[in-house]
Order: C-alpha cells, then sequence, then structure tokens
C-alpha cells in the first residue's frame, strides 16, 4: 500500500520529493512527478505563517526528535539545577528546551551562524518588532542583483534568481548595520539561513547538492518565534569548547553534543557560514566551499577525539555531566563510524564521577549504504565527585 504524503510548511521541498518517490517507487528522473509536488510546495510556502520556531532547520544530529528523552532522563537522576550549559550547541533546540525563567542557559558554538541563531532566539538585548516587520517586508520584495553570492552558488543548491536574491539580501542588511542593533541584526540573518534551508537544493547539508533537479523561485522571510521573557541572564558564546571550558564558571548541568564521526560540520554547512560572517572569502570545488574552513575543523571529527574529549572533562566544572553519544561504533560506512569507543567514553567519565548511562532508539545519520535495524542514543549521566 501507498503511504499519503502530506505537504506542511514545516517539510522542506526536497525532502518531501525524496519521501514521495520512497514511498511510492518513483524513479529518481521523473519529471512529471516532481513537476506536480514543485507546484504543490510552492503553493504551500504562499500560506500564511507567522514565525519560524527554532528547531525548524535541518541539521544533522539534530535532538529535535529525542528531547522528551533528554528531559525524562535528566529528571530521573538529576533532583534539581538552575544552570545549563549547552557547549556545543548546533542548532540549539536542546539549550531551547531548558529555557525558561528558572533556568539560566549559556549556549556555546564553534560555528559563527550557530551563534549568530543563539543570539537571536536566547539574548535578552531587546528588539524593535515593529522595526522587525517593515524590514522583513522591504527585504522580501528586494530587487536582486547579481552578487558574491550568486557567483558562487547559483545553480548548485538555488536557481540563479534566488541565490541573487540571497546575496542582495545579506548584502542589505550589512549595509544597514549601523541603523540597527545587533540582536536585530541577528535575527534578520537567522530569518534568512531559516528560509533558504526550506529551499535549499541538498539532503539537508552542504556537502553536495542534487543534480537535474527542479528548484524553487522564491523564498519568504518571516518573524522568529521568540519568548524573550525566558531569556534574563543567559549567555551566548562562540568559541572552542576545550578553550572556553578552563574560563566558564560552574555549572549545575555540562550538556555535551559533540560531533559522533568524522564529518566536519564546517564542510558541511560551509554556505551558511560563509553567508553568517559575510566575509566573501574565496570558495573552490564543485560545492563551493570556503578555503580558509579548515580553520573551523572539529578536533572531535579526529581519530584523536578522545584526548580532546578527557581534557574537556578534566577542566569542566559541573555538577553533572552529560554526554549524548550514539552507539554507531563501527556499525556503518567509515565516515559515519564513531570517533571515541565507549569503553574510552566509560573510562573518562568513571574518573570523574559516578556514571549513568540511558539509551533510546534513534535513528542515525549514515551515508545510505549501511541499513540499520536497530541503533541507539545514550545519554552518560555523570554526577562528578
Amino acid at each position: 500500500m501507498k503511504k499519503e504524503i502530506k505537504i506542511t510548511i514545516e517539510q522542506d521541498y526536497f525532502d518531501i520529493l525524496q519521501t514521495f518517490k520512497e514511498s511510492n517507487d518513483i524513479k529518481s528522473n521523473s519529471v512529471a512527478i516532481e513537476k506536480i509536488l514543485f507546484d504543490n510546495y510552492a503553493n504551500t510556502l504562499e500560506k500564511t505563517f507567522d514565525y519560524f520556531t527554532i528547531n525548524n532547520r535541518r541539521y544533522l544530529g539534530s535532538k529535535t526528535k529525542i528531547l522528551d528523552f533528554i528531559q525524562t532522563s535528566i529528571d530521573k537522576h538529576i533532583p534539581s539545577y538552575s544552570s545549563f550549559l549547552d557547549i556545543f550547541s548546533g542548532t540549539g533546540v536542546v539549550a531551547n528546551h531548558f529555557n525558561n525563567e528558572k533556568t539560566k542557559i549559556i549556549t556555546n558554538d564553534m560555528l559563527f551562524s550557530n551563534y549568530v541563531i543563539h543570539y537571536a532566539f536566547f539574548s535578552d538585548d531587546a528588539y524593535d518588532k515593529d522595526k522587525i516587520t517593515e524590514l522583513l517586508e522591504h527585504l522580501n520584495n528586494i530587487n536582486p542583483v547579481d552578487n558574491y553570492f550568486s557567483k558562487s552558488f547559483a545553480d548548485k543548491f538555488f536557481s540563479l534568481n534566488v541565490a541573487k536574491k540571497i546575496g542582495t539580501i545579506r548584502e542589505e542588511i550589512e549595509n544597514m548595520s549601523d541603523k540597527i542593533s545587533k540582536r536585530e541584526k541577528y535575527i534578520l540573518i537567522t530569518s534568512l539561513i531559516y528560509a533558504i534551508d526550506k529551499i535549499a537544493n541538498t539532503c539537508g547539508h552542504y556537502d553536495a547538492f542534487r543534480k537535474n533537479s527542479l528548484m524553487p523561485e522564491d523564498f519568504k522571510m518571516k518573524h522568529l518565534d521568540i519568548d524573550n521573557s525566558d531569556n534574563s541572564g543567559n549567555i551566548i558564546l562562540n568559541s572552542d569548547a576545550n578553550i572556553l571550558i578552563s574560563d566558564i564558571e560552574p555549572v549545575d548541568i555540562l550538556y555535551l553534543d559533540p560531533p559522533y564521526n568524522s564529518r566536519q560540520y564546517i564542510s558541511a554547512y560551509h554556505l551558511i557560514e560563509n553567508l553568517a560572517q559575510w566575509d566573501k572569502p574565496e570558495v573552490e570545488g564543485v560545492a563551493s566551499k570556503m578555503v580558509n574552513r579548515k580553520e573551523y575543523n572539529s578536533e572531535y571529527c579526529l581519530k584523536t577525539a578522545i584526548e580532546a574529549f578527557e581534557d574537556l572533562i578534566t577542566k569542566a566544572k559541573a555538577k553533572y555531566i552529560i554526554l549524548s553519544y550514539s552507539d554507531m561504533a563501527k556499525k556503518g560506512n567509515d565516515r559515519s563510524n564513531a570517533r571515541m569507543s565507549d569503553e574510552d567514553i566509560i573510562r573518562v567519565l568513571e574518573n570523574k564521577g559516578s556514571l549513568v548511562i540511558e539509551s533510546i532508539k534513534h535513528k542515525p545519520f549514515s551515508t545510505g549504504k549501511t541499513n540499520l535495524q536497530t541503533h541507539n542514543e545514550r545519554l552518560f549521566i555523570c554526577k562528578t565527585h
């Protein structure tokens, strides 16, 4: 029986297309089917919705689907807490889940693009929502011209017209920097990132793009779903975790979600990082990656990851340390295999305190070459000495 496919604004066009093809056994080059889906999705984009929520972004290793598991595990083993440091924050969905009036959150990520997003959602800096409304209207209706972004990424991740619009909008945001606050600027950049993520010609990252795909010819920036009442006292940082850990004040919970395998996030999200920084660096290769991207490589993607982890844990000042890590081990493609073994993780954490492990079934990211029937996401919860 063929599955019913429902198209919603929470999905992106290319993921809908892939789901439709898989569930209906459609050949990948079926132009007629793709055109129908393309038109339907374009119509869906025109429907009214007011906000992007923080979890509306595609991201490798996102914890959106296991937030309840994380919360339940913490409730089971940690009686109380008032500070939560998410030191590899990524999209920020975990920090967002724990962000409330009773808990001060500290977010950190080495990628500037993630810092921008965290600042937009979690800062307690004031911003003018009416001004944002006016600027969104202006930017959505901007007259696109050829620019650095279109020259670098057109007809790869976006159509030529969309690439022109993206670059023109980003340049306009940069030009108005002296007329808007830091948070207002970052809100606009975040809205742009989330809007283009809906239509990007990718599988959820920018290591590669889909060939011979129909690409949408427009996108809409929207307000962000921000609850400023929860943000008082939050701290947003942009640093290497192993450098930051020595300077950070003691916290109740240190939550760790480092990269699991050899895939560097700067390579997977080079386009987003380029857009956020807007330094217009030279790019190279088919995917137009920044030539200076290796400056942002993570030690946790290397074979020496356990050494970085042990250094971090040794220096950590927290009542509880929680590590989120999959049990991929060596089940899949070499690039998908875990960089740290369970034996090493347990050794390091038991040297720091008492350890319990919680587990839940969770689909891992892989190259698609391995069909894993069973797979778990684990939380290593350490009560420090």
